[in-house]
């Protein structure tokens, strides 16, 4: 509590959330929400529909047939799935992609997403656009210090890469805070539900077996999981790490072999969703 006490006086720039993000979210909370409904959202920012197209018909979803426009792309890709990639190009809209730090960030964040959403689906353990969302968001702590204290965070990089130590300890030993406590107050600016909030707050956390809610139990060990594979994998800057015998086992991967597969189609589908999320490409 002493740390987050800290984080208003120091994080002061933090931008509000862009109107397409918004209506995403409310999409979110909302029961009743159609395909419909996103449709209208994604009309709302036209180089959407091409990409949203180009994902759909990326080695990882296509089927016999390629598809041609925003409905069927929808339908392909999984509703789940496409409200969380809309929420994320959105972001783009707020500045937070302005330098090279910020976007090795957002490339890891949205490495962890594609594996979470990979790994969800590998092992059934939840449907596979759920975690798409938590992981995109996981690490917007590290975005807000960088956007706020530029030279500082830069210091705490160095500090990671030269050492070789977690983020969350150059973060608290240089700052008084880290980035998970800076996830938590913005989610509580930006008014996001509390699942999100929660594994923007706690995704390092070793006791992660206990959450008591089986959902969120499985959404945040998932989108851990997928944090040290795409670490494994050399993106972003954080140094590696690994679960527990117990945590992998609880997501059924315990087998290297099916790690290292999950791994392949982080790599094979990165640059599609990259170019979506970051706008990059045509």
């Amino acid at each position: 509590m002493k740390r987050l006490a800290n984080i208003p006086e120091v994080i002061t720039d933090i931008p509000s959330l862009p109107a397409v993000a918004s209506k995403v979210l409310q999409l979110i909370t909302c029961e009743n929400s159609s395909i419909n409904d996103l449709m209208d959202v994604v009309s709302l920012d036209h180089s959407f529909a091409s990409r949203l197209i180009r994902i759909a018909n990326s080695p990882y979803y296509t089927r016999d047939t390629r598809v041609g426009d925003v409905s069927d792309a929808i339908i392909r890709i999984g509703f789940t799935t496409v409200r969380a990639l809309v929420f994320a190009a959105s972001l783009r809209d707020m500045g937070l992609m302005s330098d090279s730090t910020d976007r090795v960030l957002w490339e890891h964040n949205t490495a962890v997403a594609l594996g979470a959403t990979v790994i969800a689906r590998e092992t059934g353990l939840l449907p596979s656009g759920e975690p798409l969302i938590h992981g995109l968001l996981h690490d917007v702590g590290k975005v807000l210090i960088n956007r706020t204290l530029r030279e500082k965070y830069g210091e705490v990089i160095r500090r990671v890469q030269e050492q070789k130590i977690p983020f969350i300890e150059a973060e608290r030993s240089l700052l008084g805070f880290d980035h998970n406590d800076v996830g938590e107050y913005v989610a509580e600016r930006w008014n996001l539900p509390d699942h999100l909030s929660f594994v923007l707050a706690n995704h390092h956390r070793e006791d992660l077996l206990t959450v008591k809610d089986a959902t969120l139990r499985k959404t945040v060990l998932s989108v851990k999981a997928a944090d040290a594979l795409c670490s494994s994998l050399g993106i972003g800057m954080a140094c590696t790490f690994d679960l527990s015998d117990e945590e992998w086992k609880y997501l059924k991967l315990s087998n290297p072999r099916k790690r290292s597969g999950i791994c392949e189609r982080i790599e094979e589908e990165f640059p599609s969703h990259r170019d979506f999320i970051m706008g990059q490409g045509n």
